[in-house]
């Protein structure tokens, strides 16, 4: 949880433990708060991956597949969640492998998540997801006048190359090419 400290907010910060021989989770509250998700939510290898933003889904996957032999290794990994409303949340996980010749559950990772989007993660990146998607051919790039955080990539998408951009929620110029997602009125965006 943040809290403020003498030289301002501390970034959020939850711990999580996952046993992958039972492909089991334990988060603590600050890692739910993280991702906007209820403690009452089950944790599933699944469910972490469809947090992850679109562009580090697999190199995430990747990671989880490496994890859990019981050797003491280390590792830290830099990448982006969306979080339950569809904010985008720029965060490090740090953890270690441990194992415990006790533990019937088998080898484990242990580690915390830190989220850095409010000390230094690009703002624009913890505006809601919006994506508008173009033939970048057939435009040329400018700035939203209605947001603020606007920003614009051109990226590989289904085969083809697409200017995609991000606009603040419920932005004029989004609505015009998108509807808002049910998730996100369920939040109270609205």
């Amino acid at each position: 949880m943040k809290k403020d400290m003498p030289w301002g907010p501390s970034p959020a910060l939850g711990r999580y433990t996952y046993w992958p021989r039972l492909d089991a989770w334990e988060f603590s509250e600050g890692m739910y708060a993280i991702l906007g998700i209820s403690p009452s939510s089950r944790i599933t290898t699944q469910l972490v991956l469809n947090h992850q933003h679109p562009d580090d889904i697999e190199r995430t996957r990747a990671l989880i597949a490496s994890r859990g032999n019981g050797d003491g290794t280390g590792y830290s990994y830099q990448h982006r969640i969306v979080d339950a409303a569809g904010f985008v949340h720029e965060v490090v996980a740090v953890g270690t492998d441990l194992g415990d010749a006790t533990d019937e559950r088998g080898p484990r990772t242990e580690g915390f998540l830190v989220d850095l989007s409010e000390v230094g993660g690009h703002p624009a990146l913890s505006s809601p997801m919006v994506p508008v998607e173009f033939d970048p051919d057939d435009l040329v790039i400018t700035p939203c006048p209605h947001c603020p955080q606007w920003w614009a990539q051109v990226v590989p998408s289904a085969g083809a190359t697409v200017l995609r951009e991000w606009h603040e929620p419920f932005c004029p110029e989004a609505l015009r090419w998108t509807t808002p997602d049910q998730p996100m009125l369920a939040h109270g965006a609205l």
